[in-house]
């Protein structure tokens, strides 16, 4: 049985200086394509066993991804354009659609469930469902799950 993986935020200056060297050569060959592990190893003087050892185990905090997802469910009535108001108001958010599910409308209203990918730090999940919710033809909208 595998153990859950703990995570912890630490200053850089309490590094190992191993695990500093990996941190520039990850950097080093992903900014020259053409540069091998080998020749990186050595022009910043790392094993390649170490650089192996911490490649997949550290990285910078800014490169932690900063999206997250967001679902929503809106109840809407069954008239033609409507999922398209709403992916007009997705797309004006600078939102990604990951998933879209569509209920069989029924009594001539259906439930739109949407996944979205959003930027944590620049959407703003209340102005986004606003918009929906003011929408003609939609009937209500509730967030089901946000992920960070």
């Amino acid at each position: 049985m595998d153990k859950e993986k703990v995570y912890y935020i630490i200053r850089e200056d309490v590094l190992p200086e191993a695990v500093k060297k990996t941190l520039i050569m990850k950097k080093a060959l992903e900014e020259n394509p053409k540069l091998s592990i080998l020749e990186a190893s050595k022009r910043f003087d790392l094993s390649r066993s170490a650089f192996y050892k911490y490649k997949d185990t550290i990285f910078p905090i800014q490169d932690i991804q900063r999206q997250s997802i967001l679902s929503l469910s809106i109840d809407v009535d069954d008239i033609p354009g409507i999922l398209g108001k709403i992916l007009r108001i997705v797309n004006d958010e600078k939102c990604s659609v990951l998933t879209i599910h569509q209920t069989v409308p029924i009594n001539a209203r259906a439930t739109i469930i949407i996944s979205l990918e959003i930027d944590a730090e620049h959407t703003n999940i209340e102005k986004l469902t606003k918009q929906i919710k003011n929408l003609e033809f939609v009937n209500g909208i509730k967030v089901i799950g946000v992920s960070m």
